[in-house]
């Protein structure tokens, strides 16, 4: 079952985690791995800032808060 407006949620959290970490959620990020390209993308959607926002999210969400 998918949570109506769960991805808009899910990157603005994205994007507080990479301001909280001292990074432009918007700055364009290449990472390279000896010669292959590891992460190219924004900044907000790095894996790791992606994972925080997904955990925000859950601990947001779980049932025990809607009491």
């Amino acid at each position: 079952m998918t949570v109506p407006g769960k991805r808009a949620d899910i990157e603005v959290l994205a994007r507080m985690a990479a301001r909280i970490a001292g990074c432009d959620p918007d700055q364009r990020v290449q990472l390279v791995y000896a010669e292959d390209i590891a992460f190219d993308d924004v900044m907000w959607r790095y894996p790791d800032f992606l994972s925080r926002a997904e955990r925000a999210y859950a601990t947001l969400a779980a049932e025990s808060w809607k009491d």
